[in-house]
Formats: C-alpha cells, structure tokens, sequence
C-alpha cells in the first residue's frame, strides 16, 4: 500500500496546531512541539476541539497547556497505583497457586490450566485451545528460558545456568514474576483451573468462596488495569480514553459503574484489585489533584461530577 503522506517540518506542524488552539505568538507552540511532537500535541488539540459545544468556544494556549499538565499528573498518579495493583496481584497469585500445588514451577505445568477457559461455545473453546497450543504455553516456556540464557541482562539470576548451584532448575514463580510483564499475568490467570483460580481470590481477599463470577470479573477488571497501565507506560493521553469492557460487580448498585469503558471505569477496576489502604489512598489523592486543577475536570467530562461519592461506594473484595 503506497504512502502518501507526506512529512512536514516544524513550522508547518505550528501552523496547523491553528486548527485545534487558538494563539498569537508561535513561540510557545513551538517549544512544546519540538518536545512532545505533533503527534502528541495534536491529540491533546484534538481533544479539547471535541469539547468546544461545552466550553463556548476553541481553546486558547493556557487552557491547552493546562490540560496537557492536568493529564501528565493524573497519568502519574493513576500509572502508581497500577503498579500496586500489578505487585499485589503477581504476589498473591504466586503465593497462592504454589503454596495449594506444592509446586514452585507451577506456570510450566499444563495440568494447572484449562485451555479452553470453560467456555461453552465451540468456536471460542477451540480458539482458546489453539492459543493456549501455539501461543500462551511456548510464550511462557521461551520466557523462563530467556531469562536463565541471558547473561547480560540478568547475571543475577546466575545461579540458575550452568555451573550455578541451581543450574536444574526452572525459575520457581516468584524469581520469573519479577520479570514477566502483567499482560503475560493476566493471560496466566485466564487460562489457570477454575479451583486454582478462585484460590488466588480466596488468598488475596478477605471475603470467603469466591464463586466463578466473580473469577471473570476478575478477569475484566485486571485487563482493564492493563490496558491503563500501558495507556500511563507509554505516556498516552488518559482524559477521554476508552478500552476494554469492566464488569460490574454484583454486589454493587449498576449506578456506581455508569460506562463500562472509560476512564472512570478503570477507577473502579483498581478499587477491587488493590488493597483496601491503597485503594483509599487512591480515591483520595485523585480527588485532590482534582480539585487543585486549573481546568474543569467535570465541565469537559473527565471524570463523573459524582465520581468519588460513587467510588467510596464500591464494595470491596
């Protein structure tokens, strides 16, 4: 397929931020788009133009600039806590799933999964069989090798080669889990036995005999902790984001999740997954950065005007 697109220089990429923000001198625009890029600067640009029905008109340099910080700072926060979520899930399921099996290799034994996720439907059961043959299974496999064969990178896990006291070894869960990334930790736990799986659940949280709903909830609320955590990772625009669908907890009132989605949905999924502390900690951080900002977060739909009533109102796990 031909490319006819055609590059274009910085002072071309200034004059057509004019489509998204209003600004006299250049100077400014140019500066940030010789940092961010026009890619990036013109998401942002994009992004308030989408909102001119509601702030009266196009935006003007200080409410860009403003946004543009207002994101940064809730990506770091959100990018946080996204990583105590990833940290205190890894922890569990490997503490759980090893400690009930006896085995400290147990992600390299097929006998610990179902590969087709008990679903009913036959296209999807032999869909996940085929990615669970070919992908999943040999992607973990080849992990743990790499880590063990690459000297470079990992000469602290020396132990486990050749000439280490460990050399006949795997990589028991919870040295390869300090390396595997959630993406692959979120697949694992998809494809783990449905005992196994309510037993992470069982270990993690303080409620008792987790039922299988609530191990596809789970399923949703980690992927959706995921898709943000790469959203923060790689420094994309949070505000007006939309991914991967989140269930509602039924124990919840459907009102404390109005869009499955966006933003604040991804809210919801990090208040089940961490820990009680951290996930206070997160609604009230949020709610001061909120509050500090020099933009209106609920006049351009960030977040819901009633988000943190309705956050404090999630049941936990």
């Amino acid at each position: 397929m031909p490319n006819t697109e055609l590059p274009i220089d910085l002072e071309q990429q200034v004059l057509m931020m004019k489509r998204y923000v209003n600004f006299r001198q250049r100077k400014k625009i140019r500066e940030f788009l010789s940092y961010a890029g026009y890619f990036r600067a013109s998401r942002y640009g994009k992004y308030l133009l989408s909102k001119v029905g509601v702030l009266g008109s196009k935006s003007n340099t200080s409410l860009y600039f403003d946004t543009y910080n207002f994101d940064l700072q809730l990506r770091q926060l959100l990018f946080k806590y996204c990583m105590k979520a990833e940290i205190y899930f890894k922890s569990n399921l490997s503490n759980a799933i090893s400690i009930k099996t006896g085995d400290a290799a147990f992600y390299l034994d097929k006998q610990y999964y179902t590969p087709t996720k008990s679903e009913k439907d036959k296209n999807t059961r032999n869909k996940n069989i085929r990615f669970f043959n070919t992908r999943f299974f040999p992607g973990l496999v080849d992990q743990e090798e790499a880590l063990r064969k690459d000297v470079v990178k990992h000469p602290e896990l020396k132990e486990y080669r050749k000439g280490g006291s460990r050399q006949n070894n795997v990589l028991p869960v919870w040295a390869a889990f300090t390396y595997f990334e959630l993406g692959t930790i979120v697949m694992m736990y998809s494809y783990l036995r449905g005992d196994l799986r309510k037993e992470v659940l069982d270990y993690a949280y303080t409620g008792n005999n987790y039922k299988k709903e609530f191990t596809k909830q789970m399923d949703t609320w980690l992927d959706a902790i995921r898709n943000l955590r790469n959203y923060c990772a790689h420094h994309s625009m949070v505000i007006g984001m939309t991914s991967s669908v989140v269930i509602l907890d039924k124990r919840d009132s459907a009102v404390l999740l109005p869009n499955n989605t966006n933003l604040y949905s991804r809210l919801y999924a990090l208040k089940k997954v961490l820990p009680y502390k951290d996930g206070e900690s997160l609604g009230n951080e949020l709610n001061k950065l909120v509050s500090s900002s020099k933009i209106d977060v609920y006049k351009m739909g960030i977040l819901p005007v009633n988000w943190k009533r309705l956050y404090d109102q999630i049941v936990i796990l």
